[in-house]
């Protein structure tokens, strides 16, 4: 009898265990500030003023074979050089949404759900011909415009905390312009004219996690999408970011986004538009703030 209870509570205590919610919850908060002020400066120069922010959080909660994540990124800067109008510097919204099931160990059925846009208008600044010395503005993106949207399903191999791989055969992307004077040009690849566009394909999501040294870590996430109708032109989307904690209070960080998209042409110095690999490069130093308690 002892036995039997003794057995038949460690099996209740697994199966408690197997279905037992397990909850993690990360999140920061950074604010930047830069500063040169010049006065009488032989060497020459120009005052400036740059501020910027970052806010991420990731919610992850599991069950049993089941696994949610939620995540969201946001950075906001901008800087103001001598006698220049404050200006955008960076600006990114990204909201990740992902479901998991899992079918063996390392391998789980997943849907992925990724959007992807920015906050303020995006100008493009040339020297105005007409008046020496002036800049004339040209506006090239705004909010939702582009948007992108992007649903998988498919597989992914999640072998460790580190890294994981998702494959989704079946994947759209929808692209939005929601202003109406770049759909009217046709940018970001939309009809022109018209502010949603649909593409149905294969995507391709890696995402790794490594600790290079105490308090430095490194972030990589890279997207390969190729549509069915154009299959073997593939868009590109990779972002790394090399964060070092200094104190609790104090961090920096250096990121760097790739894109590629065949849709997108880039307007060149003598009037052509071409494709193009689009680089941004993001330095950071400032304060930090850690949203939960670990």
């Amino acid at each position: 009898m002892l036995s039997f209870i003794l057995i038949f509570s460690a099996s209740y205590a697994l199966a408690q265990d197997a279905d037992s919610v397990v909850v993690k919850k990360e999140g920061s908060l950074g604010i930047n500030f830069a500063n040169v002020g010049l006065s009488n400066w032989a060497a020459g120069g120009e005052n400036s003023l740059a501020l910027g922010t970052v806010y991420y959080t990731k919610y992850t909660r599991v069950k049993g074979p089941v696994k949610w994540v939620h995540q969201v990124d946001f950075a906001l800067g901008g800087a103001k050089v001598g006698e220049q109008s404050f200006r955008k510097t960076d600006d990114n919204i990204i909201l990740v949404s992902s479901y998991s099931h899992k079918f063996k160990p390392k391998w789980a059925y997943s849907a992925i759900a990724v959007f992807r846009t920015q906050l303020l208008e995006g100008l493009n600044f040339a020297a105005d011909p007409n008046n020496p010395g002036d800049q004339i503005s040209t506006k090239i993106s705004n909010f939702l415009a582009p948007g992108y949207l992007n649903l998988n399903l498919g597989v992914t191999y999640d072998p460790n905390d580190r890294f994981t791989a998702q494959f989704a055969p079946a994947a759209g992307k929808v692209t939005l312009v929601m202003d109406d004077e770049l759909a009217a040009n046709g940018d970001f690849g939309v009809t022109p004219g018209e502010n949603v566009r649909y593409e149905f394909g294969a995507n391709v999501v890696l995402t790794t996690s490594i600790p290079v040294a105490e308090n430095i870590s490194f972030k990589a996430a890279a997207t390969f999408f190729t549509n069915y109708e154009t299959f073997g032109n593939i868009d590109t989307n990779v972002d790394l970011l090399l964060t070092a904690k200094v104190n609790d209070w104090f961090n920096a960080s250096a990121g760097l986004q790739l894109i590629y998209d065949d849709d997108i042409l880039i307007a060149q110095g003598d009037g052509t538009f071409s494709r193009e690999i689009q680089l941004k490069h993001v330095i950071n130093m400032g304060l930090n703030f850690s949203l939960f308690q670990k």
